[in-house]
């Protein structure tokens, strides 16, 4: 059991949907350009991850 706890704790998506219980149980609202905002802070986001993660070559094999 304590094997698929640390499983489950190593994986981003259980702290992403943790966070989003949180903030739906907290009452947590943002203004509407702040929702109008939050793609482009999520693809901006996205960005960086994807220039700072190692990746495979090109050409290789799922890259």
């Amino acid at each position: 059991m304590t094997d698929w706890i640390r499983l489950q704790i190593s994986q981003p998506s259980t702290w992403r949907g943790l966070f989003l219980l949180l903030a739906a149980g907290f009452g947590i609202t943002v203004s509407a350009e702040l929702q109008a905002a939050l793609p482009h802070l999520a693809i901006a986001a996205l960005g960086v991850w994807e220039a700072v993660r190692k990746g495979r070559g090109f050409g290789e094999p799922g890259a």
